[in-house]
Order: C-alpha cells, then structure tokens, then sequence
C-alpha cells in the first residue's frame, strides 16, 4: 500500500496559472464544515475554500466533538496576548473582545476575526486562530474557534464550543467517517480539497 503512494502528491492550479503543490492542512475535527484557509492562515488556495462535512460527528466521540466551557482569568489573557503580541501593549488591559468576523454555517459560525478592545482605549485586531493559540497554546481547552466568547463572573468564557483544530483542509474524523462509507483515498482527498489532482513528481 506504501508503494502505491511512491511520488504522488496533492497538486493544483495556482493563480499565475502554474501548477504546483499546496498546503494540505487537516484537523482533527473540523465541527461540520472545514475552514476557508485564507481566514485563518491568510494563504489562498482554490482547494482550501471549505466545505460541509457531514462524516465527523458520527466517527469522533460526542465529548470530543463538543467541547465543554473554558474560563480563563481576564489579566491571564491579557498577559497571554500581550507576551504573544508585544503590539497589543498600546491596548493596555483587554476590556473587551468582539466578533469582527465569522464564517456562518447555519447551526453554527467559526469565528475568523475578534476585535480587541482595551483601557487606553485603543483597538486592534487578531486572527481567531491566533487568538485561540495564545491564550491556550496546548489547544487542549479553547479546542476551537466554533465557539462563542462571553465575559462572565470576572473572567473570559468560551462555550458551546465544537470541533478540534483549526478546521482547515482535511477533516481527520471526516476522512475515517467517508472510508467507512466506502469512499477511497482518492474520493477522500478529492473531496477535502476540491480542485486538486494526483500528480507523480517523481
């Protein structure tokens, strides 16, 4: 089986019209629909726009996929972000985080874009991604950015949280999910990265 894998590679077309490998990303679990790669990694790749993913929830276990509340003291954030992001320093304390924003897929959003607010009264902007990182650099609490960010008792709160990673490419349980529906290799990674093609380099 090894073998058969000898010298090939995901490839596609790239916007100057050459062809050429990409990125393959993948996550554990992307939550029901994997990520646009430029709202998280600010990389374009016609196969990395996102799409549904309907095989993850029957193959991860129902505490993994969702995944309960986490609260994380606000100056614990604060110090997080600041160390992570020395040109947050202008913000001062972070007093607030909205959404800037969001992929919407129905029943659920992941949020691509939090606007940080902070005492001087100043503003800025992080990736999701980034947001999620350096609070939590394990990714073993914040588990995602489906979720939704509320300050509660004191503390910054994230909850009704799905999925596991940053959602982009391949979904690893998707990919279980479709090989036990009978779906082969080539279907699969078809079928997380739309647009892309098999190509033996060497």
């Amino acid at each position: 089986m090894i073998n058969e894998t000898y010298g090939r590679v995901l490839v596609c077309e790239h916007f100057d019209g050459s062809e050429g490998i990409f990125p393959t990303y993948y996550s554990s679990i992307c939550g029901g629909h994997t990520e646009n790669s430029e709202r998280v990694f600010g990389d374009s790749f016609t196969p990395l726009v996102g799409v549904p993913c309907p095989f993850c929830r029957d193959v991860a276990r129902l505490s993994i996929f969702f995944w309960p509340m986490a609260q994380f003291d606000m100056e614990t954030v604060t110090v997080s972000l600041l160390q992570r992001y020395p040109k947050l320093e202008q913000l001062g304390d972070i007093t607030n985080m909205t959404v800037a924003q969001k992929s919407d897929y129905g029943k659920f959003c992941r949020l691509t874009k939090i606007k940080l607010v902070g005492s001087t009264g100043k503003s800025d902007f992080l990736r999701a991604e980034d947001l999620r990182l350096a609070i939590d650099p394990t990714g073993s609490k914040i588990k995602s950015t489906i979720c939704h960010i509320i300050k509660w008792d004191g503390k910054w709160t994230f909850t009704a949280g799905r999925g596991w990673g940053h959602g982009v490419g391949m979904c690893q349980c998707g990919a279980e999910g479709m090989a036990r529906k009978g779906y082969t290799s080539d279907e699969i990674l078809s079928y997380y990265y739309p647009g892309s093609k098999i190509a033996s380099i060497y």
